[in-house]
């Protein structure tokens, strides 16, 4: 509650909304304490101050490709019983959720349709907002939040599509060598990776990330595997 009063800006302006991540799995003996402190927040900031949202993974097996809602059934029914009920459910699939999916969650979990928010994957992180926006995600946020948002000009999310929808226009590549120790773990350098998103995004570039083992440029790795030493040297050199 302390944390939601402090501004993010220069402005000095108290923020409208504090987001809260509880990460992990429902269930998880770790993550028990953090429910609980869920569960009694709730009460604490009253039920117009608190919105929760359920995030759930809709499995879809290669062998049937049909949407499976069982996990997201037994996530939701177990939240319930350690006395939190979600008022959105964002379900993370590979492909748009099924109308039948759809509704099967909604009679299941106990929140109308319109409160079951269809996550599929897309082409860029940067249309995730957007894909949030075409289903009602900000009108249920100003009514349920009691939010101003829809009396404010909404310049922000005009200039974010025009972001997102050049990211699917870029054309002119840009290839960027990145050597490290980790290479093969790219979540070790994810936050260099979404830097150099950003900048070639912000010039109009297409980027490449070409990933060398800085072990595979020494001289030991051209006296014991050649080919794999000469393959690092030519990446690192057709680099732009």
């Amino acid at each position: 509650m302390k944390q939601a009063k402090i501004s993010v800006d220069d402005d000095g302006v108290e923020p409208q909304v504090c987001v809260i991540e509880l990460g992990g799995t429902v269930g998880d003996i770790e993550s028990m304490p953090f429910i609980e402190a869920f569960r009694q927040f709730q009460f604490k900031v009253k039920r117009e101050n608190f919105c929760n949202i359920h995030v759930s993974l809709i499995p879809q097996p290669n062998t049937t490709g049909e949407q499976k809602t069982k996990p997201t059934q037994n996530s939701v029914r177990e939240l319930r019983g350690l006395g939190l009920s979600p008022d959105l459910i964002m379900c993370r699939c590979s492909t748009p959720l099924e109308t039948s999916v759809k509704e099967k969650i909604s009679m299941f979990c106990h929140v109308e349709p319109s409160q079951v928010i269809c996550v599929h994957d897309v082409s860029s992180l940067y249309k995730v907002p957007l894909l949030l926006e075409d289903q009602g995600v900000v009108s249920y946020f100003c009514q349920r939040l009691s939010l101003p948002i829809e009396m404010r000009p909404r310049k922000m999310l005009t200039k974010w599509k025009e972001m997102a929808d050049r990211t699917a226009r870029l054309l002119e590549p840009v290839s960027i060598a990145l050597v490290g120790k980790y290479t093969k773990l790219a979540d070790s350098y994810t936050s260099v990776i979404k830097a150099l998103e950003h900048s070639a995004l912000a010039v109009n570039h297409k980027l490449e990330v070409k990933y060398i083992d800085s072990a595979d440029l020494e001289a030991a790795t051209q006296q014991d595997e050649p080919v794999k030493y000469h393959e690092a040297w030519q990446k690192l050199c057709s680099s732009q």
